[in-house]
């Protein structure tokens, strides 16, 4: 199964937090999932397995030592794609 996702890390207690905001944007990256950042958060579309393992990577991440991890999911048959769901935007 396919699923859509925003994922938003915001690190705590960080003197450079855009630095570890770019170690989270890299763990996304090297995923092989496909991926968008946006300004707020990154967009990410792939298998339901490798999306939450992704989410588990972050997680269990020492990329900061305090941070919040906001994701939400978008799931079912007929769901657009992130693509589709920017396409008349663009």
């Amino acid at each position: 199964m396919t699923v859509s996702a925003h994922v938003q890390f915001i690190p705590l207690k960080e003197d450079a937090p855009m630095q570890a905001v770019d170690k989270a944007i890299l763990i996304i990256q090297e995923s092989g999932i496909s991926y968008e950042v946006g300004p707020f958060g990154t967009s990410i579309e792939g298998n339901a397995v490798d999306v939450m393992k992704l989410i588990q990577t972050l997680l269990e991440s020492d990329i900061s030592q305090e941070f919040l991890l906001n994701a939400q999911y978008h799931v079912g048959p007929a769901r657009l794609s992130n693509i589709d769901k920017v396409a008349k935007f663009r």
